[in-house]
């Protein structure tokens, strides 16, 4: 098991994927599917459905009301330093709703909000990208890095704190891993999470998914666990 990955690029790291600098060898930065990409995924209670315009009203609110959502506010960097003390708003939201659907449709990224069955409420979002890049901006040992193809996912998650250590947390994830394996063009994908992050952990362990590798963000300094089969 890797225990440390050396960070190859300093820079803040928000934990979403952050393209490279122009010229840098990371493989492809875009999924390279033939079929079309499975749309929805239903569950007891739930369903998964791209993150759109339709629903921005809904995953906007989502955003608000959960201080543990990525950009829950806004971060300004300036001389190697970043504050988060900008307000996210409707304007920021719909931006970010924008670039999702711009990266769904060129497979860069693939972001789907969960929603209730009956449509009235956001639980939490999924986002999948690519892997190899992500992997590569750090120090990865070639062995890992030469057995993950273009078509190798890094999958992000979040839920509204009411919903998460719950039964249907669980349910979701199980779901997801098996839908990911089954429908979708994916040579590999591993859930992401930080090691500190209890819940997040235990949500994941409890469907089923083992830890495959550590990853350390030296600089921020936050540790990343790579869940999968």
């Amino acid at each position: 098991m890797l225990t440390q990955l050396q960070q190859r690029q300093a820079g803040q790291d928000f934990g979403f994927y952050r393209p490279p600098s122009p010229g840098t060898a990371v493989g492809s930065t875009r999924f390279n599917f033939r079929q079309a990409v499975p749309a929805v995924l239903k569950g007891s209670g739930w369903q998964l459905q791209p993150l759109q315009k339709g629903i921005a009203a809904l995953t906007y609110e989502a955003y608000l009301t959960n201080p543990d959502a990525p950009f829950h506010r806004n971060g300004r960097c300036a001389n190697g330093r970043c504050a988060n003390d900008q307000p996210y708003t409707w304007r920021d939201h719909m931006e970010r709703v924008e670039k999702a659907e711009q990266e769904h449709h060129s497979h860069k990224q693939f972001s789907f909000a969960i929603l209730t069955a009956t449509h009235d409420k956001c639980l939490g979002c999924i986002h999948l990208t690519p892997l190899r890049p992500f992997l590569t901006r750090y120090l990865t040992p070639d062995h890992l890095l030469t057995s993950l193809s273009e078509n190798s996912a890094m999958i992000l998650f979040w839920l509204c704190r009411s919903y998460r250590d719950q039964p249907v947390a669980y349910q979701l994830i199980h779901t997801l891993h098996h839908w990911l394996a089954d429908d979708w063009e994916l040579d590999e994908h591993l859930f992401r999470a930080q090691s500190g992050d209890v819940t997040a952990v235990h949500t994941l362990q409890t469907a089923g998914l083992h830890l495959r590798f550590t990853l350390d963000i030296t600089v921020t300094p936050v540790q990343y666990a790579f869940y999968g089969e």
